[in-house]
C-alpha cells in the first residue's frame, strides 16, 4: 500500500487520473474499506420490512426509535473499520479536508447548531455521523486515485446490487416495498435507486477505447439500470440521464472549435426553456403532475415554517422530529414526514439562510475548480465524473435530500467528487 501511497503523491495530473492499482484487490484493508463502503451506503437497512401505516405519526416514532438502535450498530460496525484505515492517513486527511473549507463549513454548522436546535443531543450525535462521513470521505478522496475510486464504488455496487436482487426475489418481505417496488437491501425504493446510481456512477466515465469495451460497459450498465428501473425511482432515472449527458456533452464541448461555441451555447438554452415550458409533458411522461406527486404543495406549507426560523434554521435534523413546528406542519400536511422532499428547503429548515449561502459558496467552489480544469488542453474523464456526480446532487436536490444526510452513500460520493476536482487542481499546479 506504501508504493501505491508513493506514487498518487508523485504522480503527475495525467497520471493521478489514469493510474490504478494493479495489487489492489489483493490488499486486505481494501476488503475493509468495502466493508466499510458497504454499511454506508445500506444505513443498516437490510432486513427492514416495508411500512404500510403510510405517513402515520406511529410509523414516525417507530422510525426514529429503529434508527437509534442502527446508530449504536453503524457507529460501532463502521466507525471503528473506518477509524482503523484512517489512522494511517491521518495528514493527507486532514490536509484535503482543510482543502474543504466551504464543505467543512456545513460540518461545523451542524455542530454549532445544537445551540438552537430543538434537540439539542439528536442534533449533536447527526452532526458527529455527519463529520465522520465527509471525514471518510476525505481520506478516500487522498487515499486513492480516481480510476481506483471507481473502481471501489463499482466493486461495493455489485455487491450491493446482486445482494438486492437475491433480497427481492429470495426474500419478498424485506425486498420488496409496499407497493411492490424492488428495495432491496435498502429501507425504501429510492435509497436502491440513488445507491445503485451513484456506486455504478463511475461506469460511463471509464475509457471506452474500441467497440469490444463499449458493449462490456453496455452490459456492466445493465444491472444497476435494471434495479434502478425495478425501483421506480424516477428521481434515480433522471439523473442516470443527467451523467450520461455530461459524458458526452462534456468533452464534446472541450473539442468544438470556439466558432462553434456560441451555437451550443444556444441550443443549450433552447433545451432548458423547452424543458421549463414543456415541463407538463415531461412530467406526464415521469408519472408526475405539476405538484411534483403533491411536492410543491406541501413545500408551500412548510416555507413559512423556515421563514420563522429564517437565519440559523431549527438546528441540524432539528425540525422532523414530531413535536413543537414540525407537529404543526405534519398535521396541516395530513401525515407524517422525515424530510421535505426537497435538500434546499430542508437545508433551510436547518441552517436557514446561513445553510443556503454556504450551498451558494459551495457551488461557486466547485465551480471554479471544475473551469480551472476545463481550460487545460488535455481534460481526464475523472474530471467529468466529479462533475457529473456535483451536479447531479445539486440538480436532484430540488425534489430529494441528498446531501447532507448522515449516512448514505450520497453525502459520501458527493464530498469525495468536491475534493477530487481540488485535489486535481493541486497535482496541476505542482
Amino acid at each position: 500500500m506504501s508504493a501505491t501511497l508513493t506514487f498518487i503523491a508523485t504522480a503527475p495530473p495525467k497520471a493521478y487520473a489514469e493510474g490504478e492499482d494493479p495489487f489492489l484487490f489483493r490488499r486486505f484493508r481494501t476488503w475493509w474499506l468495502l466493508l466499510a463502503l458497504l454499511l454506508l451506503t445500506d444505513e443498516g437497512s437490510i432486513f427492514t420490512v416495508a411500512s404500510s401505516q403510510g405517513k402515520s405519526l406511529i410509523s414516525l416514532r417507530q422510525y426514529y426509535a429503529t434508527s437509534t438502535t442502527l446508530l449504536l450498530l453503524l457507529t460501532v460496525m463502521l466507525w471503528v473499520i473506518a477509524a482503523g484505515l484512517m489512522v494511517t492517513r491521518i495528514g493527507p486527511t486532514l490536509r484535503t479536508m482543510v482543502q474543504q473549507k466551504a464543505v467543512l463549513a456545513f460540518a461545523i454548522l451542524a455542530y454549532l447548531s445544537t445551540l438552537w436546535s430543538q434537540d439539542p443531543q439528536l442534533t449533536f450525535r447527526k452532526a458527529t455521523l455527519l463529520f465522520l462521513a465527509c471525514a471518510f470521505a476525505w481520506f478516500f478522496a487522498s487515499s486513492y486515485t480516481p480510476a481506483d475510486q471507481i473502481r471501489l464504488l463499482l466493486v461495493a455496487g455489485v455487491i450491493l446490487a446482486l445482494a438486492s436482487f437475491a433480497m427481492a426475489t429470495l426474500l419478498p418481505k424485506y425486498g420488496l416495498d409496499s407497493g411492490g417496488q424492488w428495495k432491496g437491501v435498502f429501507a425504501q425504493k429510492n435509497q436502491l435507486g440513488y445507491a445503485m446510481l451513484f456506486l455504478f456512477s463511475g461506469l460511463a466515465f471509464r475509457p471506452m477505447s474500441s467497440g469490444r469495451r463499449l458493449r462490456t460497459v453496455a452490459l456492466q450498465a445493465v444491472l444497476p439500470l435494471g434495479l434502478i428501473v425495478l425501483s421506480r425511482s424516477k428521481g434515480a432515472l433522471v439523473l442516470a440521464i443527467l451523467l450520461v449527458a455530461v459524458r458526452l456533452y462534456g468533452p464534446f464541448v472541450k473539442n468544438s472549435r470556439r466558432e462553434q461555441l456560441p451555437f451550443i451555447l444556444l441550443a443549450t438554452a433552447g433545451a432548458v426553456l423547452g424543458v421549463v415550458f414543456g415541463r407538463e409533458i415531461i412530467f406526464s411522461l415521469l408519472g408526475r403532475d405539476s405538484t411534483l406527486t403533491g411536492r410543491t404543495e406541501e413545500w408551500a406549507i412548510l416555507v413559512p415554517f423556515a421563514l420563522k426560523h429564517f437565519w440559523l434554521g431549527y438546528g441540524y435534523v432539528g425540525f422532523w422530529t414530531g413535536t413543537g413546528d414540525s407537529l404543526n406542519a405534519m398535521k396541516l400536511i395530513g401525515g407524517a414526514m422525515r424530510g421535505s422532499d426537497s435538500g434546499y428547503l430542508d437545508t433551510a429548515l436547518q441552517f436557514g439562510v446561513a445553510g443556503m449561502l454556504l450551498w451558494l459558496v459551495v457551488m461557486l467552489v466547485t465551480a471554479r475548480d471544475f473551469a480551472r480544469l476545463f481550460r487545460r488542453n488535455s481534460v481526464p474523464l475523472v474530471v467529468y465524473w466529479y462533475a457529473g456526480i456535483i451536479l447531479a446532487i445539486f440538480v436532484g436536490s430540488f425534489t430529494e435530500t441528498l446531501f447532507l444526510a448522515t449516512s448514505g452513500v450520497m453525502t459520501f460520493t458527493f464530498v469525495v467528487a468536491c475534493a477530487g476536482l481540488r485535489n486535481l487542481n493541486y497535482e496541476e499546479r505542482n
